[in-house]
């Protein structure tokens, strides 16, 4: 099935520690994969409907040492919706709205997600995900949400949990500020979140079974990362059931839940 990776800093980082290894699973993800991240305000976003592998725009991603960014979500995908892979229905997706960029990666299902009504926002693809993400964002702007402050991100919660009860739902939102983590209220595959400092000049290593990571950094930077599944063996804390974490510039800002 899908697999999610969103990273927030305070400071850029490079990406290629980190994208590189979650991608190697892709073989049990083998109808897509995607890329995005924020050089400045603006998304900047890669995708293909390949395997991580068979793609040259992968092996460029892994030797260029220019990306860095404060916020980063990939996506490796196993479709449960819609016929041949498409670079259309690969996440993450990509939409503006009020001079944002935002970015949408999911992974679950909604038996019925063509009765999600829409507004300015369409989907061009034809999966569950993207028009998710286009009900999103007709939402935020029929509120005029500005997603700045804990009102919003408590509604998000609630129109995450409403969404929810109609299947499965993991997801990872970005407006080029904040990264928000959503968990499935069932539990289904998972999402956690691990924190990390920098004490000084030093160099930190995450491993387990199919990957290795090292992280090069000092004590000005910090950051967190959300994935699917735990990417080392200590650190990570599963988000609860249905939980919404907002990361901001590396911490944890705000929690549905309390303090994940």
């Amino acid at each position: 099935m899908c697999e999610l990776m969103g990273l927030s800093f305070a400071e850029p980082v490079a990406a290629k520690f980190l994208i590189h290894e979650f991608a190697t699973r892709d073989v049990e993800n083998a109808d897509g994969w995607g890329l995005a991240w924020y050089p400045d305000h603006s998304l900047a976003l890669v995708k293909e409907e390949l395997t991580w592998r068979k793609s040259d725009y992968s092996q460029f991603l892994e030797g260029y040492q220019r990306i860095k960014a404060q916020i980063y979500l990939a996506h490796v995908r196993h479709k449960s919706t819609g016929g041949e892979p498409t670079h259309a229905d690969t996440h993450p997706f990509g939409r503006e709205y009020a001079g944002r960029d935002y970015c949408f990666a999911h992974n679950g299902t909604l038996p019925e997600f063509q009765k999600l009504p829409l507004g300015r926002f369409m989907p061009i693809g034809g999966t569950d995900s993207e028009r998710i993400f286009c009900f999103l964002l007709d939402a935020i702007a029929l509120g005029q949400r500005g997603m700045d402050v804990e009102t919003d991100w408590r509604w998000l919660h609630g129109t995450l949990a409403e969404l929810n009860q109609q299947g499965t739902l993991n997801c990872l939102l970005s407006d080029g500020r904040r990264l928000f983590g959503y968990r499935d209220v069932t539990g289904w595959k998972g999402l956690a979140l691990r924190k990390i400092r920098f004490h000084g000049q030093e160099e930190r290593h995450f491993e387990d079974a199919t990957m290795e990571i090292a992280v090069a950094g000092d004590s000005t930077n910090h950051g967190s990362v959300l994935a699917t599944r735990p990417l080392s063996n200590t650190g990570w804390h599963e988000l609860k059931l249905g939980e919404l974490v907002v990361l901001e510039r590396g911490r944890l800002a705000f929690s549905s839940h309390g303090a994940s």
